[in-house]
């Protein structure tokens, strides 16, 4: 009887570790459709830096330095932090800091909103449509290629070659990552 008891407690044992180690996998997952999602997000909030300008109002501003800076209107976002906060949600520490740095003197706080300074540069027209392949590199890490079409003319786009960039996902904190960015186009 004492026998069956520990083989019984053995068991159980080894059914919640199982069970737990399942469950913790199934946290960490991310569909390839997921994978794919957080990119597309993630480049929009890369673009505010890179491309174009975070959304904002344009009715409403200050006078800062002599410029005139806009309200934001990103839900969540009314100040710096709140907007580095936003950007660790998809962006290693190192790339989130980052941006923060170089657009130092494009937001300005005040009475509790964030304004921004507009900037927009344009997507490069000698890029086109973009695939992905997702590559599962451990539990913790996905490797998600981004190949992009490359144009001799772009008004005719026709296709002369292709490129691909490739991102890093990883688990930390609770959450995924990019631990390198940039815009492909």
């Amino acid at each position: 009887m004492k026998n069956k008891m520990q083989i019984i407690a053995i068991i159980i044992v080894f059914l919640a570790v199982i069970s737990a180690s399942c469950a913790k996998t199934a946290d960490t997952e991310l569909t390839e459709d997921e994978v794919v999602e957080l990119y597309n997000k993630a480049k929009e909030a890369y673009g505010w830096f890179d491309l174009t300008t975070i959304p904002y109002d344009k009715e409403k501003y200050i006078e800062a330095d002599g410029e005139k800076y806009f309200e934001v209107v990103q839900p969540g976002i009314t100040s710096k932090k709140a907007l580095a906060d936003y950007l660790n949600g998809f962006f290693s520490d190192d790339i989130t800091q980052g941006l923060m740095d170089i657009s130092s003197d494009r937001y300005a706080e005040r009475e509790g909103k964030l304004y921004v300074l507009p900037a927009d540069r344009g997507t490069v027209i000698f890029k086109g449509a973009e695939s992905y392949e997702v590559v599962r590199v451990s539990e913790k890490k996905i490797k998600l290629a981004v190949t992009v079409e490359i144009y001799e003319d772009p008004m005719q786009k026709n296709v002369t070659g292709y490129k691909q960039y490739d991102f890093f996902l990883e688990f930390s904190d609770g959450r995924w990552r990019f631990t390198n960015f940039e815009l492909v186009r």
